[in-house]
């Protein structure tokens, strides 16, 4: 069985303490084959001070200096999380234009340059309204940001709210079927996959980000491309819950799953 994580956050991401040394001597432990370090750039993130700005130069520098300490133990891979906003397009060309990156992330945080996180959009709109915005601007971003490998966590707008509503975990998958499904269809189209990220059953939602239905509902319309990530901030964190995820995608139909190196798409055997 191929083990791999595609969604590692280090120290170089403002929400993580953890070293990169640290990932590395986890991942030997759990006898992984590869780990994508993806750490935060999120340009434009609306706080007083970004937590979210990435120094790509010294990122690029250390990982290659892990890569070569420990490349006859395990393949690390460099890749990135951008945080994307419809009008960012120009600022991340470099990232695109980078040949050390192996694989990205897109990802939206943010609404209408609102943080997601914040109830303050949730006391603006209603939780239905704040879902919709949500969905339209990933619907968006994928025409404006073809360059990126997968969309991650497609779903995980259902984190937040909980001060302002007590079913804040629940989406409307059937009020929001016509957006989901266009997003979805887009995706595929495009050749830009989705991740199946497991960090959601640590914010106790009981599902991952994309829910089982959207999983699912991906399977039928002909999605192939799909990583798996913990998300993790922790090295402890790292590949947690991955056999339940793997059950899931095969219960689903999925035979392999995806990695990425230089841009470009691997398959892997679930099995």
């Amino acid at each position: 069985m191929y083990k791999a994580d595609s969604h590692i956050h280090s120290n170089f991401s403002g929400d993580s303490m953890e070293k990169l040394e640290n990932i590395i001597e986890r991942a030997l432990i759990l006898k992984m084959d590869e780990i994508t370090i993806t750490d935060h750039l999120d340009l434009d993130f609306p706080e007083e001070v970004n937590i979210f700005d990435l120094d790509l130069k010294e990122y690029l520098k250390k990982i290659k200096e892990i890569k070569k300490q420990y490349r006859k133990e395990i393949k690390v891979k460099i890749g990135i999380e951008l945080g994307l906003q419809p009008h960012l397009k120009d600022k991340y060309k470099e990232i695109f234009q980078c040949e050390d990156i192996d694989f990205i992330i897109g990802s939206s945080h943010c609404v209408r340059g609102m943080d997601i996180s914040d109830k303050k959009i949730f006391e603006m709109y209603k939780k239905d309204e704040v879902h919709r915005m949500y969905f339209e601007e990933i619907l968006k971003n994928i025409d404006i940001f073809p360059e990126i490998s997968v969309y991650g966590h497609l779903d995980f707008v259902n984190r937040y709210g909980r001060s302002v509503y007590e079913d804040y975990k629940k989406i409307d998958l059937n009020l929001h079927k016509d957006i989901i499904d266009n997003i979805l269809k887009k995706l595929i189209e495009k050749n830009i996959g989705i991740e199946i990220n497991t960090s959601a059953l640590r914010y106790g939602l009981r599902d991952f980000h994309p829910c089982k239905n959207i999983l699912e509902r991906y399977k039928e319309l002909g999605g192939k491309i799909i990583t798996m990530g913990s998300d993790a901030h922790r090295a402890t964190d790292i590949m947690r819950d991955f056999d339940e995820a793997r059950n899931l995608l095969k219960k689903l139909g999925f035979e392999k799953f995806s990695t990425f190196e230089k841009r470009k798409v691997e398959y892997r055997n679930l099995d």
